[in-house]
């Protein structure tokens, strides 16, 4: 045991005097929480920007008023910036990223209206935004959609306000003639709009029913990014073992008092402790620099201990099947990806389809993501204990397995 501590103690010191690697993977993961935080808003609850129309009416007539200002009116108010220019202007306008779209209404728009006549408008979409010109479209797909079933359900009805209106002459007979079409027309068609055969319930739960709290864009990130790059951390450890292999470094502790396996299981110890140390430093710049409420304090550390006891169980599992640094820098480094992008460090696992979803509890991203989010979100330390006794149990298996193999694989290395 006193070969053990004096192992670690001297990794310890060795990789603190030269910290640029371990301080540059610490800090990366902060950096990525700040750019994030600038992208999607403090509380990840930015408003939808409004989206910019530009509309160029060629048309000019009653009709595409009415379309264009349907455009603005209640809700799409808030939701759309519509702006009417020239096709020319507006096409310049668009070209250089001005608007989300322009809205060409053509001409003779309101004329084939009313002869009930096919026409059409034309939306141009800017290609670089992906989903402000989207929703653009879906929501002029609508407009022209019940634009469309107006005009047939009062064709007869607009045919002959249509006339009225080329003959400029608006007689009462004819006004009460018309008044009364449409009061029928609607009664028939009121059966199958009013009510609706289909509705929509809304339920909105009180503070009390709520199941998880909402997080901040960088509580949701942060723990991601952090994850990932323990992994990278923990491994500058393991690193030195294949160096020190090639430099004859092991040759000489064979012949020393120290034997093997406390040189291996020093160099998991101290890649946990590196871990621990650089797992909490990032919890301290959250809490001071993005107020992220990570929970109760005692699950904190105990997830920390018990993540980072998995870690370097697994990467020491990891190394029992390299041989050199090359091999070990395109294993580990295909790995720790892997598993980052299966486990949620770079992708919330919650966008995958229900197949790949299954693969990322098989990463230790995934479970050291969720006790972070679940603690976060107000769970106790019961729901996420046996999280923990997982991750303490498979990384002394790890530890267990992988000190076995790579001692027998460095025995076999240091042999003259």
């Amino acid at each position: 045991m006193r070969n053990l501590i004096q192992l670690v103690r001297k990794d310890f010191k060795r990789k603190w005097k030269n910290p640029v690697v371990i301080l540059g993977f610490l800090f990366i993961p902060i950096v990525f929480t700040v750019i994030f935080g600038f992208v999607f808003g403090a509380q990840g609850e930015e408003a939808l920007p409004r989206i910019k129309i530009l509309a160029a009416d060629k048309d000019k007539s009653l009709i595409s008023g009415f379309v264009l200002g349907a455009l603005t009116q209640g809700g799409l108010n808030e939701l759309i910036e519509l702006e009417e220019v020239s096709e020319k202007e507006g096409t310049k306008l668009l070209d250089r990223g001005k608007a989300s779209a322009l809205l060409i209404v053509p001409e003779n728009f309101g004329k084939n209206i009313w002869n009930g006549e096919k026409t059409e408008l034309l939306l141009i979409k800017n290609p670089a935004e992906q989903f402000l010109p989207q929703i653009a479209e879906e929501i002029l797909d609508t407009l022209t959609l019940g634009l469309s079933s107006l005009r047939h359900i009062f064709a007869d009805e607009l045919s002959t306000i249509h006339k009225l209106t080329d003959l400029q002459e608006f007689p009462d007979e004819a006004i009460s003639a018309l008044s009364i079409k449409f009061k029928d027309r609607i009664d028939g068609v009121s059966k199958y709009v009013f009510p609706p055969v289909i509705s929509l319930k809304q339920v909105t739960l009180s503070e009390e029913k709520k199941e998880v709290s909402d997080l901040s864009i960088q509580a949701y990130i942060l723990p991601a990014i952090a994850v990932m790059f323990l992994l990278f951390i923990c491994n500058t450890v393991f690193e030195d073992i294949l160096r020190e292999k090639e430099t004859g470094t092991l040759r000489r502790i064979r012949i020393s008092p120290v034997n093997m396996t406390e040189y291996i299981w020093s160099k998991i110890v101290t890649s946990a402790l590196i871990g621990i140390l650089c797992t909490a430093a990032l919890i301290i710049l959250g809490l001071v620099f993005f107020s992220i409420h990570w929970g109760d304090p005692v699950a904190v550390a105990l997830i920390v201990l018990c993540l980072n006891i998995l870690i370097a169980g697994f990467i020491s599992f990891l190394y029992a099947f390299v041989r050199t640094e090359r091999q070990a820098g395109a294993l580990l480094t295909t790995v720790f990806l892997l598993m980052s992008m299966l486990g949620g460090s770079m992708v919330p696992v919650e966008n995958f389809p229900p197949m790949i979803a299954k693969f990322s509890k098989l990463t230790l991203n995934y479970w050291g993501i969720t006790s972070f989010k679940k603690l976060m979100r107000g769970e106790s330390l019961a729901a996420i204990f046996p999280i923990l006794i997982f991750m303490v149990v498979a990384g002394i298996v790890f530890s267990i397995i992988g000190s076995y193999f790579l001692n027998k694989n460095l025995k076999k290395g240091t042999v003259q």
